[in-house]
C-alpha cells in the first residue's frame, strides 16, 4: 500500500509538471490566473514535500498539514474563478457569482467547519483531523453543486476548458469523501493506510481530467440563456439577464 500511493502521487505529480508547461505553452494560464497559480502552488508543494519526506521525515507531518491548510484556501480561489467563467458575459453578474461563492463558503466554513475545531473535545487527534478535512471538503462539494446548478438554470453553454476543470474537481471531492469517511470509519491504522492510496489516487484522477481538457485552448463560446420552464430558447429571458446585468453595473459603480 506504502508503494502504491508514492506510485500513483508521482504520476499525479508528472501529469500536473505537464499541465502546467501546457497552459503556459497555449496561453491558457492568463485565462485562468487562479487556477493556474494554485496548480503552481501544488507541484512546488508536492516536489518540496517529497524532499521532506526522504531528507528531513520528521519535519513531514508539520509541512504536510501547513501545505494542505493552504491548499484549502487555494481551492476555494478556484471555485470563485469557475463562477467568474459561468458568467463571463455578464461583468456585473460574474461579481454576484463570486460574491454568492465567497458568502457559501465562508457560512459553510463558520456553522459547520469551524465547529470541528473548537468543538472536538476529548475527541482523538486523528479522528478530528479527518472530520475537519471532511467538513472542508464537504464544504466545496456544496459549492461545486450550486455552480453546476446555476450553469444548467441558465442553460450556460461551456467550453471544455471550463467544463472540464469543474467535473475534474468534482470527481476529486467525491472520491476524497469517500476517502475521509472511509478513513474516519475505519480508524487510524486500516483508515490511515486507505487514505494513503485513497488521496493520490482522487488527485491523480483529476489531473487526468483536467489535463485531457485543458490541453487546448477551447474556442470561444457564447452563453445562451433558455428558460427553465419551457426548456426553449428565450430571447426574452437572455434580454432580463442583460438588464439585471446593467443594474448590477450601476449598483456596483455607486
Amino acid at each position: 500500500m506504502h508503494i502504491l500511493g508514492v506510485v500513483v502521487s508521482l504520476v499525479g505529480f508528472l501529469l500536473e509538471g505537464a499541465l502546467l508547461a501546457r497552459l503556459v505553452a497555449t496561453r491558457l494560464a492568463k485565462s485562468f490566473p487562479l487556477y493556474f497559480s494554485y496548480l503552481g502552488y501544488s507541484f512546488c508543494g508536492f516536489l518540496g514535500l517529497y524532499l521532506i519526506y526522504w531528507l528531513r521525515p520528521r519535519l513531514y507531518p508539520t509541512a504536510y498539514w501547513m501545505f494542505y491548510l493552504v491548499s484549502i484556501l487555494a481551492e476555494f480561489a478556484v471555485l470563485a474563478e469557475i463562477s467568474d467563467q459561468i458568467f463571463r458575459l455578464y461583468p456585473a453578474l460574474r461579481k454576484l457569482g463570486r460574491a454568492i461563492t465567497i458568502a457559501i463558503s465562508a457560512g459553510l466554513g463558520a456553522i459547520y467547519v469551524l465547529p470541528s475545531i473548537f468543538g472536538g473535545e476529548g475527541e482523538p487527534r486523528y479522528a478530528a483531523i479527518l472530520d475537519f478535512a471532511l467538513r472542508t471538503a464537504v464544504t466545496k462539494a456544496i459549492v461545486v453543486v450550486v455552480l453546476f446548478y446555476l450553469a444548467r438554470h441558465y442553460r450556460s453553454e461551456l467550453d471544455r476548458n471550463v467544463a472540464g476543470l469543474m467535473l475534474g474537481f468534482s470527481i476529486y471531492l467525491a472520491m476524497l469523501i469517500a476517502a475521509l469517511a472511509a478513513g474516519k470509519l475505519l480508524g487510524p491504522s486500516v483508515g490511515g493506510s486507505t487514505l494513503w492510496v485513497m488521496a493520490p489516487l482522487a488527485t491523480t484522477l483529476c489531473q487526468a481530467v483536467w489535463t485531457y481538457a485543458l490541453w487546448e485552448k477551447a474556442p470561444a463560446r457564447y452563453s445562451k440563456a433558455t428558460s427553465p420552464a419551457l426548456g426553449a430558447d428565450s430571447e426574452a429571458v437572455a434580454l432580463e439577464l442583460r438588464r439585471f446585468n446593467n443594474e448590477l453595473s450601476k449598483f456596483w459603480q455607486r
